[in-house]
């Protein structure tokens, strides 16, 4: 799925996390989290742990 790559870095930076941090909170490794903030897309339940680590909901974390 194609990711809002904006909105994602927002909501982490916000957030005060890393992509290590992150990612860790997310059940994800490093590399796929900055895989998909260099623009490389997300399967649905990546997607889904994202969100819910950032409390949005895992369509806000799509381009539209």
């Amino acid at each position: 799925m194609e990711v809002d790559l904006e909105k994602l870095r927002e909501l982490r930076v916000n957030q005060r996390l890393t992509q290590r941090q992150l990612a860790r909170k997310a059940g994800i490794s490093n590399t796929t989290l900055a895989k998909i903030e260099r623009g490389g897309g997300a399967m649905p339940p990546t997607l889904k742990k994202l969100a819910d680590v950032l409390g949005v909901k895992p369509v806000d974390l799509l381009r539209r």
